[in-house]
């Protein structure tokens, strides 16, 4: 993306059904500023393979939404902060120093620093072939919504609803997870905290439903979990926006593996 042109005329309000926070722009730079035991552009190491969903995840929690924010709003930024994030690393592995440092067997690191993998044959190849100019480096991403088709059908941006398209409901969520939260105990309870791709979920479990999650962890050697409950409340938090999952239900069940085939 470039630069907006500078103007003499009156800067334009900011729509308020955008986010605040929403990078205007991310460069490798960016990556290495915020990530330092990762990204190292005079010392680069391969990474993690995804490693895009791992960033999406920590930026998604800094997205603000007022509001007015439609579901659609919602979806279109997380869309655009997706790309964005892939174009920057798509920039950051296709660098020379990097393509050198992607040789065979080379430990490839997570956003902490962490060993997670090491390069294949396959990648260290397709790195040697980019550098001799013999393959072309991956395509970068788009970071503008893809325009509808000429043929597609026009419909207004926004419309009301009338009092009979509307109909009572109960909005739900449920969350499922395989590891033992790291509770903190409180008045009400055991507090809980679940980090999804789309944002962290609050919960406090009564100390039945607590018992059941640390015996099922005990006595199984893997288990699911499926936590549902009503939408609550977004509050802030150390790790960023968190929603309050009230009413909290939870269930347990065994995971047994898959027999093996002959």
């Amino acid at each position: 993306m470039t630069d907006p042109e500078s103007t003499t005329s009156e800067p334009e309000q900011a729509d308020p059904t955008t986010p605040r926070v929403l990078p205007e722009r991310l460069e490798p730079e960016d990556l290495c500023a915020r990530f330092p035991a990762c990204f190292d552009l005079d010392n680069p190491r391969p990474l993690k393979l995804k490693i895009h969903k791992d960033l999406l995840a920590h930026y998604a929690t800094e997205l603000v939404f007022p509001e007015t924010a439609t579901k659609q709003q919602r979806s279109s930024t997380r869309w655009i902060l997706r790309q964005r994030i892939k174009n920057a690393v798509a920039r950051y592995c296709a660098k020379q120093d990097y393509l050198r440092a992607t040789v065979e067997g080379a430990p490839r690191i997570a956003l902490d620093g962490s060993t997670a993998g090491e390069v294949s044959t396959r990648e260290a190849t397709h790195a040697t072939e980019v550098l001799s100019g013999a393959s072309k480096p991956r395509k970068l991403p788009s970071t503008k919504p893809a325009t509808a088709p000429a043929s597609a059908p026009t419909f207004p941006k926004d419309a009301p609803l009338t009092e009979d398209a509307i109909v009572p409901g109960r909005l739900e969520l449920t969350l499922k997870f395989n590891q033992l939260p790291k509770a903190v105990q409180i008045k009400d309870g055991m507090k809980i905290g679940i980090q999804t791709d789309n944002a962290l979920v609050v919960a406090t479990l009564r100390p039945k439903a607590w018992k059941k999650l640390t015996k099922a962890n005990s006595d199984w050697p893997q288990w699911v979990a499926a936590l549902s409950g009503t939408l609550g409340a977004q509050v802030p938090t150390d790790q960023g926006p968190a929603i309050i999952l009230q009413e909290p239900n939870l269930q347990v069940f065994e995971k047994k593996p898959k027999p093996a085939t002959d």
